[in-house]
């Protein structure tokens, strides 16, 4: 999802915050008393996200964990953020609050389609809130403009293990869910060139332009 950067009420506890999306058209993602409005995405943000979301569905079936759409709110207990991941898969025995289990609390796996508004807030500060959940072992970052996805794999010591694939041919091993996320899945019916995107010398370092 895309939060825009911009206040949109003044200071609101988490209970109104939840009786607010219970009755509006459009998301928002609190923090700190604050919420912001979260824009639609694009076609090709659609078109990925769903792909991710059949693609595990198709492999979970009949198993102990499920996934879910961006509709699904998160919520980090250690920080209070709460939000709308592109998708979400929670596994048995999962941890719900709210009327209707309106916000998870124990993901296992959260996936993000960056959008160019959100890409350093979804790599950066939300990947920092995300670490606080003790539940998550798995975050996947997907680009939409070009074939690149970043995962992100909790180890037994804390620590986060990433492993980056740029090919269709290549394939993403989520062993807390028992699945496997093939780019060519991914990326099915969706045209993104191959490869990373490389910046040229003088975007970098810009100093040295003409040197």
């Amino acid at each position: 999802m895309v939060a825009m950067p911009q206040r949109v009420a003044n200071y609101i506890t988490e209970e109104e915050y939840r009786e607010l999306e219970m009755n509006s058209n459009i998301k928002h993602e609190y923090f700190d008393g604050e919420i912001f409005a979260m824009s639609g995405g694009t076609n090709k943000h659609a078109e990925i996200s769903g792909n991710v979301y059949h693609a595990l569905r198709n492999q979970l079936r009949g198993k102990s964990c499920r996934p879910v759409g961006s509709d699904q709110m998160v919520k980090v207990e250690a920080t209070g953020l709460g939000t709308y991941p592109d998708v979400s898969v929670y596994c048995r025995a999962a941890r719900f609050e709210g009327k209707g289990d309106q916000a998870l609390l124990t993901p296992v796996v959260l996936v993000e389609v960056l959008s160019p508004s959100t890409a350093s807030y979804d790599r950066g500060e939300k990947f920092d809130h995300y670490k606080q959940m003790p539940s998550l072992c798995d975050y996947i970052i997907v680009w939409q403009d070009c074939v690149r996805v970043e995962h992100y794999h909790r180890l037994e010591n804390g620590d986060w293990l990433l492993h980056s694939a740029w090919t269709r041919d290549e394939t993403i091993a989520l062993e807390s869910i028992g699945a496997v996320l093939a780019l060519a899945d991914v990326y099915e019916d969706v045209e993104a060139p191959s490869g990373p995107l490389l910046l040229r010398r003088d975007e970098v370092f810009p100093e040295l332009d003409g040197a």
